[in-house]
């Protein structure tokens, strides 16, 4: 046992009062790994990954003592934790989604000003496509804002200055790089007439209310609310409730759908964009009705599968320079996009299995599940198993409120993908609704690995290329 592991339970009841964050969430021994990183550093003025120098008990205590002193230090040891995993127009529908509202928010109001909230922000690339998005649909920048609020100085210092890698340009199309960015030598560097409408402050998301001037029309706070126990997870969602405008929406990750249940929120019924609003009197008895018909109780909570499918198609928007009968593209491949994966790569070679399976996701996307299904089966049937026709098939089950069903097809598509992201999270976001918070849990961090991995390659591979380079110089030299 580690002299961290020793105390590392009064760290992370701190980490939880601090920041309502449950260190288990953060992955296996990270919380103690930033303890001695901190140690090494403030303690023994040692390198912060120099495993060589060793850390004592007394080293500990001494750098709780200092921790429990300092705001500094305090700040620093969050800053350890906090590791920013984001990219421009990470799940697209959402942008999609807020370009159609805001409009349609605008043509009620033609002298409203927009207000956007975007919290956590991490380094940026949430509030700049929020702003590009509504830039890029025709709204000036005098007709909104975006306020972008995050727990981590580091990040908003680099969010600020707005220069980009390769990293935070992930899948196609990027046209809207050509548009925003000007290319320097090791990045990209986004215009100032973005970056003028993001007004970004370092603050805690339970700050939230001390820093809203006025309720806000749109509010993206995505894939953090999993971090969180479920003490902070309520509290968190009240507070975001309260800064949210009448008939405003919230915008979450797809494994929080079950959290935004637990309280007065509905979906907004809008394909894959994760998008909801405050309950009324009606939508809460029209989802208990509808669960009782799919369940055959009378007392179950609402299904989250509207979150996931809807069933009306979305409005195409101008997130790209393509015109807006091309746009209608992405929309039809929203709910299992390609893979990278090797032997998604080997099954995208067969045309005919793809027609098929493109054609089920249009049928799904258009709330006609009973030909999707079809085709999905027929898919399975021709080409054998396949990791995202189960995933849509899930999908579609979770859409009827069938849960069991659709957890079934979840697990089917992890058998033979086990790090496959889209299908951990909504399987534990049915679990979670299900009770089994445990279950949840694991497979929550799963997928928290699942993303790390996709990242790590995805770094690996933008930076082959310049490794390459360097190594083909070295010969010529």
């Amino acid at each position: 046992m580690t002299a961290a592991h020793t105390i590392v339970p009064r760290f992370e009841a701190w980490l939880l009062r601090e920041t309502g964050i449950d260190a288990s969430s953060l992955g296996v021994n990270a919380l103690e790994r930033a303890v001695l990183e901190r140690v090494r550093v403030a303690r023994l003025a040692a390198d912060a990954h120099d495993a060589s120098a060793p850390v004592e008990a007394a080293d500990i205590e001494a750098y709780w003592q200092q921790l429990t002193m300092s705001p500094d230090e305090r700040q620093a040891l969050i800053e350890t934790l906090v590791v920013p995993e984001t990219w421009f127009y990470r799940d697209r529908e959402a942008y999609v989604a807020l370009a159609r509202l805001a409009n349609e928010r605008l043509v009620r109001d033609p002298m409203h000003v927009l207000r956007v909230l975007s919290v956590p922000c991490s380094t940026g690339e949430e509030p700049y496509t929020i702003a590009m998005t509504l830039l890029d649909d025709g709204i000036g920048e005098n007709r909104f804002t975006v306020d972008a609020l995050d727990i981590s100085a580091r990040v908003i210092e680099r969010a600020r200055a707005g220069i980009y890698g390769r990293n935070s340009f992930r899948g196609h199309p990027l046209a809207f790089r050509d548009r925003h960015f000007t290319a320097l030598q090791d990045g990209w560097q986004l215009s100032e007439r973005v970056r003028a409408t993001v007004r970004f402050a370092h603050a805690n998301l339970f700050d939230l209310q001390a820093n809203a001037q006025a309720p806000y029309d749109f509010i993206f706070c995505r894939n953090v609310l999993i971090y969180f126990e479920r003490e902070a997870q309520d509290r968190a969602i009240r507070m975001l409730d309260a800064c949210l405008a009448d008939g405003g929406t919230i915008f979450v990750g797809p494994a929080e759908t079950g959290l935004m249940m637990r309280h007065a929120m509905t979906s907004a019924r809008i394909p894959l964009a994760f998008a909801f609003r405050r309950s009324t009197a009606g939508d809460t008895g029209a989802a208990l009705a509808l669960t009782h018909v799919a369940t055959g109780t009378k007392n179950a909570a609402p299904n989250a599968a509207a979150a996931f499918i809807a069933p009306k198609p979305v409005r195409a928007s101008t997130l790209d320079a393509a015109p807006r009968a091309a746009a209608r593209q992405p929309a039809s491949r929203a709910i299992a996009p390609p893979s990278t994966r090797p032997e998604q790569r080997i099954q995208a070679a067969r045309p005919a299995a793809d027609t098929t399976l493109d054609t089920a996701r249009r049928h799904a996307d258009a709330g006609e599940f009973d030909e999707a299904e079809r085709l999905a089966h027929q898919h399975a049937t021709v080409h054998g198993p396949n990791v995202d026709a189960f995933y849509l098939l899930g999908l579609i089950a979770d859409a009827r409120g069938h849960s069991a069903t659709a957890a079934d097809f979840y697990r089917k598509a992890l058998y033979l993908d086990p790090a496959h992201y889209e299908a951990l999270t909504h399987l534990a976001a049915l679990l979670d609704i299900g009770g089994d918070r445990q279950g949840a849990h694991n497979l929550m961090r799963r997928a928290q690995r699942s993303a790390a991995q996709s990242a790590q390659s995805a770094q690996s591979a933008a930076d082959e290329p310049q490794r390459s380079r360097g190594f083909h110089a070295a010969r010529r030299s």
